[in-house]
């Protein structure tokens, strides 16, 4: 994947079928691309075999990573603020957004220490966030 690509968060909708009748669905996934236009070829080329669904949304998705753990269900957005001090004593605030799959909170807490146990930086876990987000896809294009 290009350095210059972005993470891209969109939305479809389509029917599902239970036992005694069809419901509609809607689903967030997350993939890295370099435009909306390849955002939106790489989710159809990723869900083609799965089912039909209508697009409803493609926006970028203001995250710096994504951590995966295939045995856990849900996905988590965790803002983490830096604070670093200059020379001169002035601070400084660096907001990070990452996506860390997990069940429970203390997962994404567990997580956020083993991603940051070699920072050198103070940092504030100042939210973490259960999305609806059902798959994250990298290299989309292989």
């Amino acid at each position: 994947m290009e350095e210059n690509s972005n993470w891209f968060k969109l939305k479809v909708k389509y029917l599902v079928q239970t036992e005694d009748s069809i419901k509609k669905k809607t689903s967030e996934y997350v993939l890295k691309a370099v435009s909306f236009t390849d955002a939106e070829a790489s989710l159809l080329q990723q869900l083609k075999d799965e089912f039909e669904y209508n697009l409803v949304s493609c926006s970028k998705f203001n995250i710096q990573d994504v951590r995966k753990d295939d045995a856990k269900e849900d996905y988590f957005k965790v803002k983490i603020v830096y604070v670093s001090t200059s020379e001169d004593g002035k601070e400084s605030k660096v907001i990070d957004n990452y996506l860390i799959q997990g069940d429970t909170v203390e997962d994404i807490t567990k997580s956020i220490k083993q991603l940051l146990s070699g920072s050198l930086m103070d940092y504030t876990v100042e939210n973490i966030q259960r999305t609806k987000i059902q798959e994250v896809f990298y290299n989309v294009d292989e």
